[in-house]
């Protein structure tokens, strides 16, 4: 695997993460155990997941684009993908 890919790899993967603890954080305003078992109780924790991953990647994906980054931004497209089967591996069990 290429350097570059394996960068936007991992930001592809970290930045969902962070993006979901700022909601948490900032937004809800609620510790983030209780506020995960609450995601948990409502039954939409693959509707958070994948809102996060969507909104971030997105956004860091058509900017590596215009950037001219193309293998930074075939790393962020692998980290969605992932996180996709991820998804559909939850919604399965």
């Amino acid at each position: 695997m290429n350097k570059e890919v394996a960068k936007g790899f991992s930001m592809g993967v970290l930045a969902p993460i962070i993006a979901f603890l700022i909601y948490v954080g900032f937004h809800l305003e609620v510790e983030l155990d209780t506020a995960i078992k609450t995601i948990n109780r409502m039954g939409t924790m693959t509707h958070h997941i994948s809102l996060s991953v969507f909104l971030t990647n997105t956004a860091l994906f058509f900017m590596q684009i215009k950037m001219y980054k193309d293998e930074i931004a075939k790393g962020i497209l692998g980290a969605t993908l992932a996180y996709a089967i991820a998804v559909l591996i939850l919604i399965l069990l």
